[in-house]
């Protein structure tokens, strides 16, 4: 498998630069993080990590304590239907779905290089819809951040915690992923009822919700992160890996498949 590197600090910038500063750059990574024999342990994971709660760590955080791009982030989603998992227009012509894990370094370059132009171009014009499936497995922290999304989605709030959560994404597994963190994030992704979400949190469904994106991942296939299907609506979808996490190779393959559409 390919290696790949995280984004340089210029990247992040160019995108937070009308809002916020940027994070300090941080060392390249691995590429694609692959799941392995991960999955079935999952469950045991999710059981034994700690649900949030209003009392914060004081483990290192990304921030500082601040949460950057709020502002961008809240204008990109602003107006775009969510419904759970979902984003945009339930009766898109074309489906994208992802599977990420909220520390993964490759799913953040995603997130960075490639979403806000596809949530722009596609999604919000109604031609493309997209899935979350959130596969927490590389550690702990990756647990207490994905029951925070499953409480987001119930809100229908997931897209706005995950992409302020990619945006503030710390050194996987450093502990940065503290209960005062994830109330931030909750705190800054408009509309959200946080007292509300955080006892969710802690509720069996969250539990539920992150189980059931790894039975999907395994039906599906899906072996690292981040991994995407695209298919068109009422249609097969397939497995989709871009040679990039640029915007450029997506917007081909959606061109495609409107095309075949009309």
């Amino acid at each position: 498998m390919s290696r790949r590197q995280r984004p340089p600090a210029t990247v992040r910038q160019a995108r937070l630069a009308q809002e916020e500063q940027a994070r300090a750059a941080v060392a390249a990574r691995r590429g694609r993080r692959t799941l392995g024999g991960v999955l079935a342990a999952v469950l045991a994971v999710v059981v034994a990590t700690v649900a949030i709660s209003s009392a914060g760590g004081h483990a290192r955080s990304a921030t500082g304590g601040r949460i950057n791009g709020a502002a961008f982030s809240a204008r990109l989603f602003a107006g775009i239907p969510q419904h759970g998992t979902l984003l945009g227009n339930a009766h898109a012509p074309v489906r994208l779905v992802e599977f990420a894990d909220l520390q993964c370094p490759y799913c953040d370059e995603y997130s960075v290089r490639a979403l806000p132009a596809l949530v722009r171009d596609y999604v919000r014009s109604g031609q493309v819809s997209m899935r979350f499936e959130n596969l927490s497995f590389i550690g702990p922290g990756s647990v207490a951040a994905g029951r925070a999304a499953a409480a987001a989605a119930q809100q229908d709030r997931l897209w706005n915690f995950i992409d302020l959560m990619y945006l503030n994404q710390g050194e996987e597994n450093s502990g940065y992923v503290t209960p005062s963190y994830l109330r931030r994030l909750l705190d800054a992704s408009p509309g959200l009822d946080v007292r509300a979400a955080l006892d969710a949190s802690a509720a069996p469904a969250t539990t539920t919700a992150l189980t059931r994106a790894n039975a999907v991942a395994t039906r599906d296939g899906v072996n690292a992160t981040p991994s995407f299907l695209i298919g068109k609506a009422g249609g097969p979808l397939r497995q989709f890996q871009p040679p990039t996490l640029t915007s450029a190779p997506f917007a081909e393959a959606f061109n495609a498949l409107l095309g075949d559409a009309r």
